[in-house]
């Protein structure tokens, strides 16, 4: 089988990369990720929405831009080698929750239009990952009910103005809408390794109506999935970037009177990662087809695609610092960001051990 991005692909991913060496780097990079949480500047966000990033892969119909879901991958790819933050692939997959839900269409447009931020909380402190975390289970009644309880590991709360909180109902999972100011939420900020949001979401007897229901099983899976295949791409564009700085330095820095990259042990290791990132982008973007044709594979293959990306995420950059020596270690040097991003993504949505076990869970199933 033959495969190729199209033009527009080409044309979007380019672009992106473009914005974030405009846009994201140097000084402004480093004093956004600094700071707690993550600033970033209310202009840049604009433009960010402005150029259609966060509905790119909803419908027409819906106000997106029709493009397929690997074209939201490519973003993501590229936002991850610019280190730029989580709240770029929180929008995508919040509109394209939304889009799924068949929610109101004026607060989608919204949510494309970067006027409201929406964050989605799934994991509980149980100690599971995923929707097998989800045990949440509101008091119902006739118009709504009542929720009590705390989701963990919320990316990009501290930013949000509501919240999709998984929820298990009388007719399955589902999400339910609850507001940031509501009565009844606590919002418990932390930082992650690499600086950026995640909060602790508290709630207690908090009002929801039915209206506020959306979704249903099938849609919370796919949704997952959906964000699970971006985080992998935000690592896969991390590991390129790193690939990238450190093939660069072996090329300039001299021992011996001699590039160090002309060494076997150095060359050897930079083409091991070379080996692993185009193994992971066939991965990756066959998750994202996978998910566009709903495959019954399609979970199976963003599992895969994610344990591998999270070990390369982190091995490319280890690699990466080590090979840049003494220098790699210095605050100064951006490599330092890049394993901090990696690590935090590479147990963001679970870990290596968890999505490997969701690819043998498929493999043994009996209608495999």
């Amino acid at each position: 089988m033959h495969f190729e991005l199209s033009e527009e692909q080409n044309a979007i991913y380019d672009l992106v990369v473009g914005f974030m060496a405009d846009k994201w780097s140097g000084d402004n990079r480093r004093q956004g990720l600094d700071s707690y949480p993550c600033q970033i500047p209310g202009e840049l966000l604009r433009e960010v929405a402005d150029l259609g990033f966060y509905g790119i892969s909803l419908d027409e119909n819906s106000g997106g831009g029709g493009e397929p879901l690997l074209t939201s991958a490519l973003i993501a790819e590229a936002a991850g080698g610019g280190l730029f933050p989580s709240l770029l692939t929180t929008t995508l997959v919040a509109a394209k929750a939304l889009d799924l839900c068949d929610a109101d269409s004026n607060w989608l447009a919204k949510v494309i239009s970067g006027q409201q931020t929406v964050a989605i909380a799934i994991e509980e402190p149980n100690g599971c990952w995923g929707l097998d975390s989800i045990e949440l289970t509101p008091q119902m009644d006739g118009q709504g009910g009542y929720l009590s309880g705390s989701k963990i590991l919320v990316s990009d709360g501290d930013f949000a103005q509501v919240f999709l909180v998984a929820a298990l109902l009388p007719d399955g999972p589902a999400f339910i809408r609850v507001n940031a100011n509501a009565e009844g939420v606590e919002i418990n900020s932390m930082r992650r390794l690499d600086g950026q949001s995640i909060v602790e979401l508290e709630m207690k007897d908090v009002r929801f109506e039915q209206d506020d229901v959306l979704g249903d099983g099938a849609i919370l899976n796919q949704v997952y999935d959906i964000w699970t295949v971006l985080i992998a791409a935000d690592l896969l564009g991390n590991a390129q970037s790193v690939l990238r700085m450190t093939t660069d330095y072996a090329k300039e820095r001299q021992q011996f009177a001699r590039p160090i990259g002309s060494f076997q042990a150095v060359a050897h290791r930079l083409a091991d990662i070379q080996v692993d990132v185009e193994i992971g982008r066939s991965l990756l973007y066959g998750a994202c087809l996978a998910l566009e044709e709903e495959s019954d594979e399609a979970t199976a293959l963003v599992s895969a695609a994610k344990a591998w990306m999270n070990d390369l995420g982190v091995n490319a950059a280890e690699t990466g610092l080590q090979l840049h020596g003494g220098i790699g270690y210095t605050w100064e040097l951006d490599i330092h960001l890049h394993l901090r991003q990696a690590r935090s993504n590479a147990v963001t949505l679970g870990d290596s051990k968890y999505h490997r076990a969701r690819v043998a869970s498929h493999l043994m199933s009996p209608e495999y």
